[in-house]
């Protein structure tokens, strides 16, 4: 279907008041162009509408009797002309503010006279090309839409059909539908703007109203195809349709997001629906009904009265809208009821003319002119934003030199590296999905972790920093990421990409046996001249067996600290509650912590290693000089100022564990955590009036103690509020997760107290594994937390 009008020459229409000016432009474009003149606004108007589709481009001037060139633009801007044909200002005027106006009001582009030959052409040329690149664009995204649609029509129409011939209805139903329902949409935009309807939407209704009746084809064809009235039983199940076929669109899955599935949807469901409410099957009254549905009801009842029907015969178009005016069909919308009036002339003539096209090419068009504007609107406003976003950056990547840094967008997504990234890491600067390759250096796990982190950030708070072992050229290496969110600026911020840097830390966060051996795996004799190394530099260095938390000695010499389990360096005769070998060997990975004793500040770092295949953890410890602590207040200020704050902040009074402001302030935000369980009393309330506030808070010790027995030293447990516990858990299997969750509930189900052997006391939990963020693991775990309590059940989980 070919809608470029091809012609030999170029029309260009003059428009001046001086007829020497007319004649010299005349002569300087030659026989190239044809020429159209106009002596006046007036005049110019009234050639562009009677050769509008001809014309190519407008000369205009500005200073005219009459009208004069910036009324004629706002005339060409009211009758939508400059949007298809340029128009270029020639005026003797310098003064700015006509240059400005000129622009404002849509001229392509502005002339000053005295002017060189050359530059007429010049710029005529340009413009015309430009322009003859628009139109071609339009033409390429009007045939792609016109195909499309023509397709899905088709496809939808062959379902309509399908029906109809299960139902023995006329052939034609469907294409009347359609056409009815475009009719009357279109009368309906031109009345009123109280539905925000567009010509895409008038595409799409039409379009999906082809399978209002698709429920039919689930409906015994006997009491679809019977002759006479329908029985009381017959007509109810009759009415099941419209919920059949809205069930048989819901069941589509992948197309749950699409407008045509949604829309669709609609018209099926509420099409049998009555402006009085009156109507099946949920009785939604008057704009509780969407208009998709409204306006298809009243076009399939016109065409049901209208056609031959195996039950009745066909009225003539005077009855049918005579019946449907009166309400003998139910009651429609007032405003649809004057479309239909308003359209009752032109409905058989329009409904010939559609059976003989697949799709109505005038309503292509619009959608087509309606799609690029909203393109054009978004290109000039993002041109603007493109700018300060790429000051943004400047400014974000003047914090590091020689560092690998890099943009992702989402919208392609894909990942663009600095040029010095790319010869380091030895890959493209163009990485597209990079998740699915295998030429990342991070490795597609990281990436996914990364992602999920990023995914959690805000416009406010977009900035996140991560550490991986990455794959480097020359081998594995630990990285820092700092990456930072990019957003929209829509009323409601969209998440379009990021910004990014990457640092090499592997010096700092790796040990080393030798200049090529990493300190995670090796022998026995290598691990002794590591540490002949490192006691040069920390004041002690331990090898610990988490199992038994025993310190096992390395070389002859003695360490400074003789002791045989690991946690009597620090003063203590049990396990600490923050052992920091423990968490190392968890994640099999380095961590830390800072410790006290007496006066004096230590702080521990403990790196998970394998000497000959079996598992330990290197301690590495050193004292905190004067010179490293920086508080203005002073070393003793210093000391008890963190003590105060992890005790007073972050740990509950009574039990010992952490509170709710832990949560909130940080546990929320853990990504390693992979199982969440809400653990919650049952009739705690009574132990309180019974037994007075003393024995609750006895009562909600011993719950933390015990539950502090039945997990590992690395989980989290939180008191959230009252004899509310939430337990957050890593590196944990589903089944061993739920296995623990019931040891907790059985061990406080048989929690016996001393001071209050007669008391009884249960728990009920809600257990979620593999939820991400943990606030909607919270949301999840609270739900099964009820539901179990409304079952009687003690343990509830959810798995992935």
């Amino acid at each position: 279907m070919d809608r470029v009008e091809k012609r030999k020459t170029t029309t260009i229409l003059i428009v001046d008041d001086s007829e020497l000016n007319r004649v010299m432009l005349a002569a300087m474009l030659g026989e190239n162009y044809e020429i159209l003149e106009a002596s006046d606004g007036i005049e110019a108007l009234s050639v562009i509408q009677k050769y509008e589709t001809s014309i190519d481009l407008v000369l205009l001037d500005i200073v005219m009797p009459g009208m004069d060139g910036f009324e004629v633009l706002k005339v060409m801007n009211q009758k939508h002309w400059i949007d298809t044909i340029p128009v270029i200002m020639i005026s003797a005027e310098n003064d700015t503010s006509y240059m400005e106006k000129a622009y404002e009001l849509g001229a392509t582009d502005y002339i000053k006279r005295p002017y060189e030959s050359y530059i007429i052409h010049r710029r005529i040329t340009n413009t015309l090309m430009l322009y003859e690149k628009q139109k071609r664009l339009l033409n390429m995204v009007e045939e792609q839409i016109y195909e499309k649609e023509k397709n899905n029509s088709m496809m939808i129409n062959i379902l309509g059909h399908i029906v109809e011939f299960r139902n023995g209805e006329s052939g034609p139903h469907v294409h009347h539908v359609q056409t009815m329902t475009r009719l009357l949409l279109q009368c309906l935009m031109n009345k009123t703007n109280s539905y925000n309807l567009t010509d895409e939407d008038v595409l799409i209704i039409s379009t999906a109203s082809a399978l209002h009746d698709i429920g039919k084809i689930m409906i015994d064809e006997k009491i679809l195809n019977k002759p006479g009235k329908l029985t009381k039983e017959e007509f109810e199940i009759m009415k099941t349709h419209s919920m059949l076929g809205a069930s048989i669109l819901k069941e589509l899955p992948t197309y749950q997001k699409k407008t045509l599935v949604s829309v669709a949807y609609e018209i099926c469901r509420w099409h049998h629906e009555r402006y009085d409410g009156k109507g099946y099957p949920d009785g939604l009254k008057g704009e509780e009904i969407p208009i998709s549905a409204q306006v298809v009801a009243l076009a399939d009842v016109y065409d049901a009265l209208t056609s031959e029907r195996c039950y009745k015969k066909a009225f003539s178009k005077e009855k049918a809208m005579e019946m449907i005016l009166d309400g003998q069909c139910g009651a429609f919308n007032p405003l649809l009821l004057e479309c239909l009036k308003d359209i009752e002339d032109i409905i058989e003539v329009s409904l010939d003319i559609d059976a003989q096209m697949d799709v109505n090419p005038s309503l292509v068009t619009k959608v087509t002119e309606e799609l690029l504007d909203s393109r054009i609107v978004e290109k000039a406003s993002y041109s603007s934003w493109r700018l300060e976003k790429e000051q943004e950056k400047r400014k974000f990547f003047t914090a590091g030199l020689e560092e690998i840094q890099f943009e992702y967008d989402s919208a392609i997504e894909a990942v663009t590296l600095s040029e010095y990234g790319a010869k380091l890491l030895r890959l493209r600067e163009v990485i597209i999905k990079p998740e699915q390759g295998e030429e990342t250096f991070l490795g597609s796990e990281n990436i996914k972790t990364l992602t999920k982190a990023l995914h959690q950030t805000t416009p406010v708070n977009s900035e996140i920093r991560m550490k991986f072992f990455a794959n480097y050229p020359e081998g594995q290496r630990w990285c820092q990421v700092i990456a930072k969110s990019l957003w929209s600026r829509e009323e409601e911020p969209k998440y379009i990409g990021v910004l990014g840097r990457i640092i090499d830390i592997h010096e700092k966060d790796t040990i080393y046996f030798d200049n090529n051996k990493d300190i995670t795996k090796g022998t026995k004799a290598e691990l002794k001249e590591m540490v002949q190394q490192l006691e040069k530099v920390f004041d002690s260095v331990r090898l610990i067996d988490v199992e038994s938390y025993e310190v096992i000695p390395v070389r002859e010499k003695k360490s400074v600290y003789k002791s045989d389990k690991c946690y009597n360096i620090f003063g203590k005769k049990e396990t600490c509650k923050n052992c920091v070998s423990r968490k190392a060997t968890v994640k099999k990975d380095q961590c830390s912590k800072i410790e006290f004793i007496g006066e004096n500040i230590y702080e521990t770092i403990a790196k998970y290693i394998e000497i000959e295949g079996h598992p330990y953890v290197l301690e590495m410890i050193y004292k905190m000089r004067d010179e490293m602590i920086s508080d203005p207040l002073g070393r003793n200020d210093f000391i008890e100022g963190i003590k105060n704050y992890n005790q007073k902040f972050y740990r509950d009074v009574l039990t010992g564990v952490y509170n709710r402001r832990y949560y909130d302030e940080y546990a929320k935000n853990m990504t390693q955590m992979n199982a969440l369980a809400l653990i919650d009393g049952d009739n705690f309330g009574i132990i309180n009036e019974k037994y007075g506030h003393a024995a609750g808070n006895i009562v909600i010790y011993h719950i933390a103690k015990m539950i502090e027995n039945c997990i590992r030293c690395s989980d989290v447990l939180i008191r959230y509020e009252g004899d509310k516990f939430l337990l957050l858990m890593e590196n944990i299997s589903s089944q061993m997760f739920e296995m623990k969750l019931k040891r907790i509930a059985e061990a406080i189900n048989n929690m016996v107290l001393e001071e209050y052997p007669h008391i009884r006391f249960s728990v009920t939990i809600g257990g979620v594994h593999g939820v991400l963020p943990l606030e909607e693991a919270f949301k999840e775990a609270y739900q099964l937390m009820e539901q179990g309590k409304k079952e009687k059940n003690h343990v509830v989980m959810k798995r992935p």
